[in-house]
C-alpha cells in the first residue's frame, strides 16, 4: 500500500509543473475547493487516500493509521477553504 502511496505522490511532483503551466497559459473557472489537479488527500482518521483528477476526487486506497499520522508535506489532509467549520451542524427541530 506504501508503494501505491509513493507512486501517487511522484506522480504529482513529476506532474505538477507541466500542470500548473497548463493552467496559467489557459483561464480556468474560479473553484472553492483548495486542491489542484494530481493532488493527493490523506483523511487521517480512516488513512483513505484520494487523488484529485481533472474529473474529480478519486478513491486510490488506504494507508495505516500510524502512516497518515506521519505524511509528507506535500499530502493534503484538509480540503476544506481557510476560515470553513469542520463541524456538520445537526438542525433543531422546533414543535409548536
Amino acid at each position: 500500500m506504501k508503494s501505491l502511496i509513493h507512486a501517487a505522490i511522484a506522480a504529482s511532483i513529476l506532474v505538477g509543473p507541466a500542470v500548473s503551466f497548463a493552467q496559467s497559459v489557459t483561464s480556468a473557472p474560479v473553484s472553492n475547493d483548495a486542491a489542484k489537479t494530481f493532488d493527493v488527500f490523506v483523511d487521517q482518521p480512516t488513512g483513505y487516500t484520494f487523488v484529485k483528477l481533472p474529473s474529480g476526487w478519486k478513491f486510490v486506497g488506504a494507508v495505516s493509521k500510524d502512516d497518515a499520522q506521519h505524511l509528507p508535506g506535500a499530502v493534503l489532509t484538509s480540503v476544506l477553504p481557510a476560515g470553513t467549520s469542520q463541524q456538520a451542524s445537526t438542525g433543531t427541530i422546533v414543535r409548536q
